[in-house]
């Protein structure tokens, strides 16, 4: 029963589930998001073009902010990225949710930071219980290298328990 419960996607992570010992425990407990905000990714394609590494963290459990340095091309030129995602179903327990993103791309071309990529993922993210995180995406990107044209990207990393920064309020 629990199993169910806590798979439905229109259950609120502030809600009670009744556990077999007879005792509650607030959903949010179980959110994968809520309770590894913190990770690191190595990162293919995607925004930045050729491979990065990032950072990212959830805000809230269906609104993760990531940065990444990588490389553009496999001429190895530099780049970096900021971006947002948005978890549809990320007050929930699911452990695989989708997303909406939006991340900007630039390089550093000898005298300035120039901006040469808008990307757009809809993807699916993952979160195993032992902190190993994948996902995978399509997307359109606006680029002043490459044209404008539909691709796509995946990660894999692992995200780490942390006391979240900004808290609920009561």
């Amino acid at each position: 029963m629990i199993i169910v419960v806590m798979s439905f996607p229109g259950v609120s992570a502030s809600a009670n589930v009744p556990l077999n010992n007879g005792k509650f425990k607030k959903l949010s407990d179980l959110n994968r998001r809520a309770r590894f905000p913190f990770g690191v990714n190595a990162y293919g394609f995607g925004p930045i073009g050729g491979a990065a590494a990032t950072v990212d963290y959830f805000i809230t459990p269906k609104f993760a902010m990531e940065a990444g340095v990588g490389y553009r091309d496999w001429d190895f030129n530099h780049a970096f990225a900021l971006g947002a995602r948005y978890h549809f179903f990320g007050k929930t327990t699911l452990h695989l949710t989708p997303y909406i993103g939006i991340y900007t791309s630039f390089h550093y071309n000898g005298n300035d930071l120039q901006n040469h990529s808008l990307y757009i993922p809809v993807g699916l993210h993952k979160i195993k219980k032992n902190g190993i995180t994948w996902s995978i995406e399509c997307a359109w990107q606006g680029n002043t290298f490459f044209g404008n044209d539909f691709t796509g990207g995946f990660r894999i990393g692992y995200r780490f328990k942390t006391k979240r920064l900004i808290k609920k309020r009561s």
